[in-house]
């Protein structure tokens, strides 16, 4: 039994060492999850969705499910008992805002986070983290300030290799289809921040700017990239149900030549962080080409079509966005109440479910996790130890940092002896 563990505890190391990156499946294979509503009516309800109804509707067992956390983190931890009551060996797919006074954010703060992912990590759970999505964007706290937001990366990064070796980092912009978002001035975003974003040097920050680099922390500090990728419709101000173009879900993630730039030129793994085609329930043009015929479109573009899986390899993981929710203004000046599901309605789940099995084996499903890496119901946060100035930095060539490989080895043989 002993020289079994040991073996097992070699093989995982040398599976990682060889990897591109933390966490990346292996090459032609990718990960599917989902972002689930799992809000509860009232406090203690339970009447959300949640992991383990998403696997029994779909029958098949995805193997990422995400949730959202604010650091510092004001009230409790992200519910981690949702996913460990599946019994599988899912990814955590957990992102984080940094808000709503992200400059402020303490070592002590940011060790807090980073004990909780290694606590996960030590349990046999590997996580991605996605920290600061959508940073090029006005709408966050955070957003449209590269010198700020990269150090603060820095920051996060390096507790993460130091505490969490099993996590991914990923860095999300927003796509760059109307960016810069507005008209930023260095009146509002400050004279270095402003010259940092104005790329081409003209005195503006326009969509001649580029729309991602500026806030890039550099290959040694990034483990993943990431998009989102919806479809609304065919144009502005969304409010048509209408199928969506043929290459319409390539042209999201080729917006400034996102994924040739950053997936493959960097050699990254890339997740599509949120993705759904939204049929607006109470538009004032009606059903139009109808729920089911608009869904179906655009999944058949890529999560089930084995052409575009074949042309970008270097996509790893796609999240559904399994939401209803209420978004922007109609032109009636009602609410636009947006369904962005695809496995709450019977018709469309089949037919999804058809589709899929044509390149399933694409999708590396999740599997029972080992009775001894049983997670703990609930992690607590605990104050971290201060200064991280010291903690080591960087990437081997195989994108895992000799430190990393370490302490990985410490949380194995700690299963071991």
């Amino acid at each position: 039994m002993l020289l079994t563990s040991l073996l097992l505890a070699a093989a995982a190391l040398a599976s990682l060492a060889s990897a591109q990156s933390v966490n990346e499946p292996e090459k032609g294979k990718l990960y599917l999850g989902a972002w689930l509503d799992t809000a509860d009516s009232a406090s203690g309800a339970g009447d959300g969705d949640r992991p383990t109804l998403a696997i029994k509707r779909m029958g098949y067992n995805l193997h990422a499910f995400q949730y959202a956390q604010n650091i510092p983190i004001d009230t409790y931890p992200f519910p981690i008992e949702q996913i460990e009551a599946t019994g599988l060996d899912a990814l955590v797919f957990l992102t984080v805002y940094p808000r709503p006074s992200p400059w402020n954010i303490t070592d002590d703060q940011i060790a807090n986070l980073t004990a909780i992912c290694g606590k996960i990590n030590k349990q046999g759970r590997r996580i991605v983290l996605r920290f600061g999505p959508e940073m090029n964007g006005p709408w966050n706290y955070y957003g449209q300030a590269p010198l700020k937001f990269i150090a603060l990366w820095k920051r996060v990064f390096t507790a993460l290799r130091r505490d969490a070796p099993a996590t991914a980092l990923v860095w999300a912009p927003s796509s760059g289809s109307g960016y810069p978002f507005g008209t930023p001035t260095a009146a509002t975003l400050g004279q270095d921040e402003f010259n940092a974003l104005d790329t081409n040097k003209d005195g503006a920050i326009t969509a001649a700017d580029d729309a991602y680099t500026p806030y890039y922390p550099g290959d040694d500090f990034v483990d993943w990239v990431g998009l989102s990728a919806y479809y609304y419709g065919p144009q502005y101000p969304w409010e048509d149900n209408v199928i969506p173009p043929a290459g319409t879900f390539e042209k999201l993630i080729n917006v400034n030549g996102f994924y040739q730039n950053f997936a493959v030129a960097k050699n990254k793994p890339m997740l599509i962080a949120e993705t759904a085609a939204a049929f607006h329930t109470n538009t004032p043009k009606g059903n139009g080409d109808g729920e089911f015929a608009v869904k179906q479109a655009f999944w058949r573009q890529y999560l089930t079509n084995a052409t575009f899986l074949d042309q970008y390899e270097r996509i790893k993981l796609i999240s559904l966005f399994e939401f209803k929710k209420y978004e922007e203004k109609l032109s009636n000046g009602q609410d636009d109440l947006r369904d962005f599901r695809i496995t709450n309605n019977s018709q469309i789940l089949t037919a999804f479910m058809q589709d899929f099995a044509a390149v399933k084996s694409r999708y590396i499903e999740s599997v029972p996790l080992s009775p001894s890496a049983t997670l703990p119901s609930a992690i607590v946060p605990t104050t971290g130890t201060g200064s991280n100035k010291n903690a080591a930095l960087g990437h081997s060539k195989a994108g895992v940092s000799f430190a990393s490989l370490v302490a990985l080895a410490g949380l194995l043989l700690q299963s071991v002896f």
